[in-house]
């Protein structure tokens, strides 16, 4: 058995390059330059000269190597640029997607970048429910707007859903006749709507292009437009010092008398390495930052629990003119936030966010349809294809204690247990989805659609991996506290999603974002 090499001490380390961990090296380079700061990646770098973008097949590609759940691509056999490792969810109703590699899952993210509303900090005081957060949406507010500048946001200030908000470097995606006609159906009913927010150059910007609306964006963007982290924040990060590490599996945090004093990993040539630091960061997302702090055996009763994701469902109108549905991003065209509060006449506590999307790739959309194959496919493909619109539903999933990430009773063959998500849908979350979906085809119909089709549960729709090691002050119920520290061994900080203690109901890329950054401030203060 090879021995294990012990490196020369760190400051700190940092699991994990995807938003969470490339956003805290970047900042913390910055307010603390003079921190040693090692970031280790089990993926590596993606070339862009390889994304499915360039090649013929790149709808086949979409479905295999470069799916968007890691279960797929690996079941595909086909060889990944992300570095994957099997989840058990045959026990949850929705599926985890993500991406290993430098970059994290913005690599092949739609890139819609909302904020969460100010009163998704406070359902506790405000609805009852949940557990209100640490902090207010007006304390991460300076942390938003720096996010907002990193990834270069193009929009539209003014949205009265929210607080002002700063001036958009950029102008907004164009609508096209798609996102025309969902505003003209919002306009009927008299709703709410408003362009995304999109981390998407709708301009050049030095040696990144602009949009030029191909299409495949969860597959990585082939001209830099799509503001993955891989080029924005790692790269300030490398600038100012930090010791980027791909191909490094870490496998514990390694904990002595209620501290942590590094980590154990498997790098690039199979070596095994022990590096000492004195603080230790994971921001491996709500999947991995659990699965890693449970292998490591972190004492709390919390960690694991109240995994959150975001139900989701959809309604797709067919419309007898030609729309542009393939034309551009596939989730920013337009949202209404309409229903987005509280409102008890409705049964339920919080509201929905219902988000316009553009129409899939051919292929995927033929996929998807019933029957398969034959005459009636075909003639459904041509009836929906380039004259369909999509209402994504987003409900504000609460923290259920049940709902969970364990550890499986195997070891994987990246030297890590095997972990098993467990998640059902709430009564609460169902009762949401159900008016989000009557809303949406309310829209539809306003908007011109003479036939809608019903999706009550989106499986493939989990990308937001959220909650496992949530922030509080009671370490019953909490991980961490309000800077992100482990109430088990305080030099342990989160930077992921896993620390949300509620989730809101729309994407939490910019809360992500801009959690990270602040708790890097949090820390470089201390480090002073």
């Amino acid at each position: 058995m090879a021995k294990e090499i012990r490196l020369q001490p760190v400051d700190v380390v940092v699991v994990g390059a995807g938003l969470g961990g490339a956003a805290f090296c970047a900042r913390l380079s910055e307010r603390a330059p003079r921190l040693r700061i090692a970031c280790l990646e089990r993926g590596g770098w993606f070339q862009r000269a390889d994304l499915p973008a360039h090649r013929r097949d790149w709808q086949e590609l979409m479905m295999s190597s470069w799916a968007t759940s890691p279960n797929l691509r690996q079941r595909s056999g086909a060889s990944a640029c992300s570095a994957d490792y099997a989840i058990d969810d045959s026990q949850s109703a929705f599926k985890p997607l993500m991406w290993s590699g430098m970059g994290g899952s913005t690599v092949n993210w739609a890139a819609h970048f909302p904020r969460l509303h100010p009163s998704d900090f406070r359902l506790r005081t405000q609805d009852g429910i949940a557990e209100d957060w640490p902090f207010s949406y007006f304390d991460l507010e300076p942390y938003y707007d720096l996010n907002d500048e990193a990834f270069g946001v193009a929009g539209l200030a003014g949205d009265p859903a929210y607080p002002p908000k700063k001036s958009r470097r950029m102008k907004p995606l164009p609508l096209g006749r798609l996102g025309r006609r969902a505003a003209a159906g919002f306009d009927r009913l008299g709703w709410h709507w408003w362009p995304v927010d999109a981390a998407i150059n709708t301009v050049a910007d030095g040696a990144r292009g602009a949009c030029n609306h191909c299409g495949p964006c969860q597959q990585g963007c082939a001209n830099g437009a799509k503001s993955s982290t891989d080029i924005t924040y790692l790269p300030r990060a490398t600038r100012n010092g930090v010791d980027l590490r791909p191909h490094c599996v870490v496998r514990e945090v390694v904990i002595e008398a209620g501290r942590a004093t590094g980590v154990r990993y498997v790098d690039a040539s199979g070596a095994e390495m022990l590096q000492p630091a004195s603080v230790v960061v994971v921001a491996g997302n709500g999947v991995g930052t659990a699965r890693l702090l449970l292998a490591s055996g972190v004492a709390s009763p919390a960690l694991g629990r109240n995994l959150m994701f975001h139900p989701a469902a959809y309604v797709r109108g067919m419309f007898k003119d030609e729309l542009d549905g393939p034309v551009g991003p596939i989730g920013c065209a337009l949202y209404s936030h309409e229903f987005y509060e509280t409102d008890p006449a409705r049964g339920f506590k919080r509201g929905v966010h219902l988000q316009v999307t553009r129409e899939n790739p051919l292929l995927m959309q033929a996929a998807r349809l019933e029957p398969a194959w034959g005459g009636e496919a075909q003639r459904r493909l041509r009836e929906e294809f380039r004259h369909s619109m999509a209402v994504l539903v987003l409900a504000e999933d609460l923290p259920e204690v049940h709902n969970r990430v364990v550890l499986a009773d195997r070891m994987e063959g990246d030297g890590l247990p095997g972990v098993r998500v467990e998640y059902r849908l709430s009564e609460h979350s169902r009762r949401s989805l159900d008016f989000g979906l009557d809303r949406a085809e309310e829209m539809l119909r306003a908007a011109g659609a003479y036939r809608v089709v019903r999706v009550p549960l989106a499986p493939l729709a989990g990308w937001h991996l959220l909650g496992t090691a949530r922030m509080g002050s009671d370490p019953g119920s909490s991980v961490t506290d309000a800077q992100g520290r482990c109430h088990a061994a305080p030099n342990i900080i989160v930077a992921d999603g896993s620390l949300f203690p509620t989730v809101g109901a729309v994407n939490p890329g910019s809360t992500i974002g801009a959690l990270a950054l602040k708790l890097a401030d949090d820390l470089a203060r201390e480090a002073a």
